[in-house]
C-alpha cells in the first residue's frame, strides 16, 4: 500500500503543471475498468470536472478525490467552498451532491477503498 501511494503521488507531482493529463487520470481512476477496452471509453464527466477543480486549484488526492464508480469525493470542503460561485454551481448543477461529517464520511471513505483493493 505504501508503495502505490508513492507511485500515485510521484505520478500526481510529475503531471502537476499538465492539467489535461491529470484531469485524464483522474476520470480513469473513476471509471469503471471490466476488461481492457474500457480503457478507450471517455470519462468526460469526470475528467472535466477534474480539469475545472483543478484550474481552480484544487489539488487531486489532496483536496478532492476520485472513486471508482464515476464519483468524486471533495476532501476539503473549505478549499471547495472558497472556489468562485459560477465553478460550485456546475458542479452542483452536474452531479448530485451528498454532505457527509465525521464518522459517516470516514466510513463512506473506507468502504470505497476496501472496493477498490485487489488481492
Amino acid at each position: 500500500m505504501k508503495s502505490n501511494k508513492q507511485v500515485l503521488y510521484g505520478t500526481v507531482a510529475v503531471l502537476d503543471k499538465d492539467i489535461d493529463t491529470l484531469g485524464w487520470l483522474c476520470g480513469y481512476f473513476a471509471s469503471e475498468i471490466n476488461r481492457s477496452e474500457d480503457n478507450d471509453k471517455s470519462h468526460q464527466p469526470i475528467t472535466l470536472l477534474s480539469k475545472l477543480l483543478i484550474k481552480h486549484g484544487m489539488k487531486p488526492f489532496k483536496d478532492f478525490m476520485p472513486y471508482v464508480g464515476c464519483r468524486i469525493s471533495i476532501l476539503d470542503t473549505e478549499k471547495f467552498e472558497a472556489l468562485p460561485d459560477k465553478v460550485k454551481i456546475a458542479v452542483k448543477e452536474a452531479f448530485d451532491i451528498m454532505e457527509h461529517l465525521g464518522k459517516e464520511a470516514q466510513l463512506i471513505n473506507d468502504a470505497l477503498l476496501a472496493e477498490m483493493m485487489v488481492e
